[in-house]
């Protein structure tokens, strides 16, 4: 049953803090973070310091959304623009590269880039190298599953980007997932499994990556 309450808005500041900490807690099984961040006890930690980051990089693009029921943020999803969300390189390492090796190591830092590297090239494979909307990071509070608080919000900002206009030619959305439950979701939002592939990362234990495409509908 849907939460009637919930109210869907763009993030803002104030927000960042306890959406980063919703996306740690909904990924701390997730086997791309778990390569990221290996230590069970860092990961926490580690996870909500670097999807605070990835706010924070995104949030003058107002990409961000969040579902939010009275003043508690259970849901957020971002939703990256086809022309992408543009970065200085001076502004990536200041902000970015520099205070994560001094927060986590550097070997954490080689963790980011091979990650980064792997999911890059599966985009640009996914979306045949041409323009697209990315689902970059979507969560809901896992003791609020199974209420459509996930489908409600994914569908508004479904609706406010993919579904904008209705000329031909506009780019599909497409994400990657590494839980067969999700499938289900992301196909109940029109989204097709476009290839199915295992990733090893490092020769570490190899996990499945569900890639998946969504074209605009009028």
């Amino acid at each position: 049953m849907v939460d009637s309450a919930i109210t869907i808005r763009p993030l803002e500041p104030e927000d960042i803090a306890a959406t980063a900490g919703l996306l740690a807690q909904a990924m701390d099984d997730d086997p791309a973070y778990s390569f990221l961040f290996p230590r069970g006890q860092d990961r926490p930690a580690g996870l909500e310091d670097f999807f605070a980051r990835n706010l924070r990089t995104h949030l003058a693009h107002r990409c961000t959304y969040v579902g939010v029921v009275g003043p508690t943020v259970v849901a957020t999803v971002t939703m990256r623009p086809p022309d992408g969300v543009s970065i200085s390189m001076l502004t990536m390492i200041r902000r970015g590269l520099l205070p994560f090796a001094y927060a986590h190591g550097l070997r954490a830092v080689r963790r980011l880039f091979i990650l980064k590297g792997t999911y890059d090239a599966i985009e640009a494979r996914l979306s045949r190298g041409k323009g697209h909307w990315l689902v970059h990071m979507m969560a809901v509070d896992p003791a609020r599953h199974g209420k459509g608080l996930g489908s409600r919000l994914l569908n508004f900002v479904l609706d406010a980007t993919v579904d904008a206009r209705t000329t031909d030619g506009m780019p599909p959305a497409v994400l990657t997932t590494h839980k067969k439950r999700n499938v289900v979701f992301y196909e109940r939002a029109g989204f097709e499994v476009d290839d199915v592939g295992d990733v090893s990362l490092m020769g570490e234990a190899p996990y499945s990556v569900w890639s998946m495409r969504r074209r605009p509908r009028p």
